[in-house]
């Protein structure tokens, strides 16, 4: 049972963390990533090509809800990620007491991962790690009554994470090996409460599998794509390290913690949840190139309550405060020079490269006041990246089509079965200009042999011009 000292310090907790990634919010620009949820959840769909509905549904509601601005589109995530150290703090009290708990809920709010791509940002990693929580805090309780009760919550839970992110079928994998790992938990596979479980839980999976139904399981197909079959420990030692800086200031703790869970029989299944993910994506690591770091962080969200739970177990250490406070700070420092450049030189040196977190409010205005969106039906774009970005720079008033032969959802809006005159958009860093305007307008021409370069619109970092957008009329055919 918690004090009332504690209770105000998980509020002061949650309330700081939720008051700094809210300043982030307003004041940090969207990055690619965001753009493009933005931009294709702007039609709907049952499910999407890269990820299940949830995550890109969110940014779509909160959008007509509340207008175009960054805290209007993150504010379902920032309430995600509130929800979510609350959430922990739960676990960890359920684990070893509220001081367990209180640790995990600062853990949350100091990781730089969970900061912003769990907590802030336009990304399905928001949902997921909500639902997945409320599934985890559930599952402890199911594992200690044995009521049906929780396990229907453990369903309720993992619904919201399969509607989310597809790494969500892992944590039920994970409660699998423990039970079979496990003599005392085995007599799960007799009784009804997982099975109820596993029938919610697919609920949530349902508008994945009748979309994909519909387009010859492109998503699967995506996914499982990913992975290679060539041994690749150079992209396996990049992966840690991005593990390892995703997780700072707590990634050797975090690690620490989840192999002493393991031996500890209170805290085994945690760690089997937690480790679960994180052994099968490093494992994947090994075997190709073509990875991001973060994908195992579903499994990490958990080593954090076990932190916790090591924490709580000794006198409060500062360091970790301290740590806290460098880590918000390196944060703010990104932010502050994704916005405005202050820490590089002018003109920025070639390694200063923040493309992809850019403010790029002042292309329509720069666009309108020059006359090149003057009829212009539909937007152009030469991959699925920078079709997000220009289509969510102008407000989703377009259909938006990609020339390459990648173009994730795009491919399933009404962008390629839109005809009429259509400007293509390019953003390149300033240095690039002349060799990307000759490639850009060779493109349009094979579409379009009329088709004509406009003048191009330059956008600044701080006060320094940064990235130039390379503008091409042209017909596309009906």
């Amino acid at each position: 049972m918690a004090t009332g000292r504690q209770v105000r310090a998980l509020w002061l907790i949650l309330g700081t963390g939720l008051l700094a990634r809210v300043l982030l919010a307003v004041y940090l620009p969207l990055a690619i990533d965001e753009t493009y949820a933005i931009a294709v959840s702007r039609e709907f769909s049952w499910s999407f090509f890269d990820h299940p509905p949830l995550g890109f549904w969110s940014a779509a509601v909160s959008g007509a809800l509340f207008g175009e601005s960054y805290p209007a589109f993150r504010l379902p995530y920032l309430l995600y990620g509130l929800g979510t150290g609350y959430l922990l703090y739960r676990i960890g009290a359920e684990l070893a007491g509220a001081r367990a708990g209180l640790w995990a809920a600062a853990l949350y709010n100091i990781t730089p991962f969970f900061v912003v791509s769990g907590a802030m940002a336009v990304v399905p990693d928001g949902p997921l790690e909500l639902g997945l929580a409320f599934a985890m805090l559930n599952l402890l309780r199911a594992a200690k009554t044995g009521e049906t009760r929780f396990w229907l919550r453990v369903g309720i839970g993992l619904a919201v994470a399969f509607a989310s992110k597809y790494q969500a079928v892992l944590f039920p994998l994970a409660v699998v090996l423990y039970a079979l790992a496990t003599p005392s938990a085995r007599v799960w596979f007799r009784q009804k409460g997982p099975y109820i479980a596993s029938a919610v839980a697919l609920l949530g999976f349902l508008p994945v599998l009748v979309w994909n139904a519909q387009n010859g399981w492109i998503s699967f197909a995506f996914q499982g794509g990913r992975g290679g079959f060539g041994f690749d420990p150079l992209n396996f030692a990049r992966m840690v390290l991005g593990q390892t800086l995703y997780l700072l200031p707590v990634s050797v703790l975090a690690l620490r913690a989840m192999l002493r869970g393991l031996k500890t029989p209170a805290l085994r299944l945690t760690a089997f949840v937690a480790i679960t993910p994180v052994a099968v994506f490093n494992l994947l690591y090994l075997f190709t190139s073509d990875s991001l770091p973060h994908w195992p962080m579903s499994g990490w969200l958990f080593a954090l309550p076990l932190a916790g739970v090591l924490l709580a177990a000794r006198p409060a250490p500062r360091l970790v405060p301290a740590l806290g406070a460098l880590s918000w700070l390196l944060v703010a420092a990104l932010a502050v020079q994704a916005r405005t450049g202050l820490f590089t030189p002018d003109p920025p040196p070639a390694w200063d490269q923040t493309r992809e977190v850019f403010d790029w409010r002042a292309l329509k205005p720069a666009l309108e006041q020059s006359g090149a969106l003057d009829g212009v039906e539909l937007l152009a774009a030469t991959d699925w990246q920078d079709a997000g970005i220009v289509s969510t720079a102008l407000g989703g008033t377009y259909p938006v089509r990609v020339l390459d032969d990648a173009p994730h959802h795009f491919a399933f809006m009404s962008g390629p079965r839109t005809g009429g005159r259509g400007l293509l958009l390019r953003p390149v860093y300033a240095a690039d200009t002349e060799a990307a305007a000759a490639e850009l307008l060779r493109m349009a021409r094979a579409i379009d042999p009329q088709a004509r370069a406009l003048p191009p619109v330059v956008l600044e970092r701080g006060s320094t011009p940064y990235i130039v957008v390379l503008p091409v009329s042209l017909e596309f055919p009906e």
